[in-house]
């Protein structure tokens, strides 16, 4: 093992050991109040009071002064967090949402673009409310989503708004993005969606912010000039790498830049803003400014550079750790890259503690630690290479390290290839961003001389793309992995900072260090035992959320998958596949699926399913292979022939046993029926899926209806089950009370979103209630999961009914 003893201190962060346990309790605060709520004058109270009697003891030598001042830093974070996550007075807009509309005029603060959704997005401050005949002054904030093509709203525009307030969109499934916590991190608690023009109106123009006005002002003509001197792709590829809007990069183009493992240069971090420091430091070192001059004006021009990135956070942390690092240099301090990390994440996390949840932050965050820690001891471990090869080789590897367990998180990918991927285009990036700038400073002058400068960011950004193209076609370039428990996420780090100080650090004794990775084998095989010798016995039903539509997914022991439709959005664009089913698959770690079963082919049940036999590896399909005139279902069974996937169509009476505890038995079609068209009939033609795993077992109805559930009835106890799935979304049409008798279930799932139909009937649910049977819905519950060990049932779900 190499020693750290030559290590410069500058770095040590033992010298501000307290900087670091005040942003831990401070942070836990946060993570406490997002789950404690509080009436804050109550802990503005308490803290005033404690903060008292930290002072007094502070005087009086009490022992118990610092553990005082920690419960202090906690109750901060609690009452910080309990400040900015909710809507705060009477007239905030955010009370007055309801399902009727209203209108609402406010002032235009910002503006993004969504040209795939064919969507402007833009943040509101709200001024006025009308009513009931009243004009109620207002404040806070609204995200307003207008899709009617018109783009020309812009910042200090004062408009008139109609349409109805609505809280930001729930998650659906357990994992999913949180967009309501993302809004949230930026003060705005509700939404209003707009689709005719006739509804959004400028009424007048209101004073604007000059320093606002400017950065937006520079941000519009960085992408102007960038537009008008780059061709089509790599035009919106720069404005990506200068300003971090990734809208209109290709989705091809973010795919591989994510499985090269360098999507990190499409969202602006610290990294963008060291290039943009390191260019300035030698540029105004060549023009012989002096000292004092250059490190103030380095100062002020990155200043300038974060409202025009909107603060993102990774950027402000950046810019914090300059400003700190170079206003040491001008008092002559020496530099502490620990304290400078430390302090501007507590400053972040001051002015907003809900960044805690921000994705950029912690990737950010964690990584630039990482970097700061693990480079100087990875350089001598590689000390017997070249120094042009050892340096970034060092920080490439230290940053993949830190970010491992986080991609696996927020990505559910990793990218093997990313060490490498990094030392070369980086580089290129820098060289980039440089010549982008340049192009935009010479572009506002004269557009024909900065197309000649952007034409050598041609050929760079051209390399870029090829180079990530190249890397991430290679094999095992990266591996789709299941997301990662907060838990383990916290050990992995644990982990490698124990084994750094124990090992790498000259501190502990030859015995210390051999009891310790004795400790730590111990710990690893016992884990790894315990996965390996110890499956689950438990057996899981997944009814995942996908709106209006069917999607069931099995997990048994021994690792066998089965998937029941996959949901589908008719007349909608929206792919529920790609957006919401594989991502669900992933984050649970699955990749291949054993049984794939289509019920029938109605579009709410089979569109999902086409991305998942297009990038899933399939076992067997279950079909009933009815011919009916939908293109999609054509696709899907080409995509099953092309891939040479195992395919059986089935009626009733057939039977499938898994392994000795899980079998699978068909209740429906009763015979195959070769031409059907008729939407009842392809109800009614639905396989219904009878489950049994030890004394435990399921009934899967897809859409069929009372006709089907009539023929059925000749099943008798067999029709018995502990849980169903109601049948065709809750529909009046379905769930007969003779059906249900013979059924008589203990829970019964209803899997149904917004929808025009009525689903579900108020009826059936009365149904269901007065037996005493447990009622789930997607549409209030989000994801249920029905666990069972053969005997018993355990049910979660993503929330609590509304």
């Amino acid at each position: 093992m190499c020693s750290i003893d030559n290590i410069s201190s500058t770095n040590n962060y033992s010298f501000i050991r307290p900087l670091p346990l005040m942003l831990f309790f401070y942070i836990l605060g946060i993570l406490l109040g997002s789950y404690l709520k509080f009436n804050l004058l109550t802990i503005f109270f308490i803290i005033l009071v404690l903060v008292l009697l930290t002072i007094i003891g502070y005087i009086k030598q009490w022992n118990f002064t610092t553990a005082l001042f920690f419960v202090i830093l906690v109750l901060i974070g609690i009452f910080n967090y309990n400040l900015n996550s909710r809507p705060l007075g009477n007239n905030n807009i955010a009370n007055y949402i309801s399902e009727k509309k209203v209108n609402i005029v406010g002032t235009v603060l910002d503006k993004k673009c969504y040209p795939d959704n064919d969507k402007i997005s833009l943040k509101i401050k709200a001024n006025y409310i009308f009513k009931d005949s009243q004009n109620i002054k207002t404040n806070g904030l609204v995200l307003l989503n207008i899709y009617t093509g018109n783009y020309s709203y812009e910042y200090g525009d004062v408009l008139k708004i109609k349409g109805r307030l609505q809280k930001p969109l729930e998650p659906k499934n357990f994992g999913d993005f949180n967009y309501e916590s993302y809004l949230a991190q930026k003060k705005i608690f509700s939404c209003l969606n707009v689709w005719m023009n006739k509804d959004v109106e400028i009424i007048g123009k209101e004073k604007i912010n000059i320093l606002i006005k400017s950065s937006l002002f520079s941000r519009d003509k960085i992408k102007e000039v960038l537009s008008k001197t780059l061709p089509h792709p790599y035009n919106y590829l720069l404005i990506a790498m200068m300003l971090g809007e990734k809208s209109f990069v290709p989705q091809e183009v973010k795919e591989t830049f994510i499985n090269a493992g360098v999507m990190h240069i499409l969202a602006v971090s610290g990294l963008h803003v060291g290039i943009i420091a390191g260019f300035l430091f030698i540029f105004l070192g060549l023009l012989k400014i002096p000292k004092k001059v250059k490190y103030i004006t380095i100062i002020l021009l990155l200043a300038s550079y974060v409202p025009i990135t909107g603060f993102r956070p990774s950027v402000v942390r950046a810019f914090i750790m300059f400003s700190l690092l170079i206003i040491g240099r001008l008092i002559n301090r020496s530099r502490n890259l620990y304290f400078s990390l430390f302090f501007a994440a507590f400053l972040i996390l001051l002015l907003n503690p809900l960044t805690i949840y921000d994705s950029g932050f912690l990737l950010s965050f964690i990584v630039t630690f990482f970097i700061i820690y693990l480079t100087p001891i990875l350089s001598l471990i590689l000390s017997n290479l070249t120094g042009w090869l050892r340096n970034p080789l060092s920080v490439s590897i230290a940053a993949w390290i830190g970010i491992f367990p986080l991609s696996a998180y927020f990505f559910n990918k990793v990218s093997l290839i990313s060490i490498i991927s990094n030392i070369v285009i980086i580089p290129l990036a820098g060289i980039a961003i440089v010549l982008g700038f340049i192009t935009f400073f010479i572009g506002i002058l004269n557009i024909q001389i900065a197309s000649m400068v952007a034409f050598l960011n041609y050929w760079a950004l051209g390399l870029i793309v090829f180079v990530a193209k190249l890397l991430s076609s290679l094999p095992f370039s990266f591996i789709y992995t299941a997301q990662p428990s907060v838990l383990n996420i916290i050990l992995y780090y644990l982990f490698i900072f124990i084994i750094i100080e124990i090992f790498y650090k000259q501190k502990f004794s030859l015995k210390v260090k051999t009891r310790t990775a004795i400790t730590v084998l111990v710990i690893i095989l016992f884990v790894v035992g315990l996965n390996l010798f110890l499956p689950g016995n438990e057996l899981k039903v997944h009814y995942i959320n996908v709106g209006e539509g069917d999607c069931i997914l099995i997990e048994a022991p021994k690792n066998i998958n089965i998937l029941i439709d996959g949901g589908g959005t008719p007349q909608n664009d929206f792919d529920v596949g790609e957006k919401i089913l594989i991502p669900y698959l992933r984050r649970i770690g699955i990749n291949e699926i054993d049984l794939l079963i289509l019920t029938h082919p109605h579009l709410d049940h089979l569109e999902g399913l086409l991305p998942v036999v297009r990038e899933l590896k399939i076992n067997m399909v279950l079909d009933n292979k009815i011919i009916c005139d939908i293109s999609e279902y054509n696709e899907f069974i080409s995509i099953i022939k092309n891939k040479k996937i195992p395919y059986h169509d089935t009626v009733e009476g057939d039977s499938l046993t898994i392994n000795k505890n899980l079998e699978i038995l068909i209740l429906n079609p009763s015979y195959r029926r070769k031409n059907i068209c008729d939407e009842d009939d392809l109800n009614n033609n639905s396989i219904v899926v009878k489950l049994f795993y030890k004394n435990s077992n399921f009934l899967f109805t897809g859409d069929i209806e009372k006709e089907a559930e009539k023929r059925m009835l000749i099943w008798n106890e067999v029709l018995n089950s502990d849980v169903l799935k109601v049948g065709h979304h809750g529909s009046s049409t379905s769930t007969d009370p003779e059906f249900l008798n013979k059924v008589d279930p203990i829970i019964a799932v209803i899997t149904t979103g917004k929808n025009n139909f009525g689903h579900p009937s108020q009826d059936v649910i009365n149904r269901l209630k007065n037996r005493d049977i447990k009622v789930f819905r997607t549409d209030k519950n989000g994801t249920i999961i029905i666990e069972t060990d053969g005997d018993r049932y355990l049910t979660k779900t993503l929330r609590e009914k509304q």
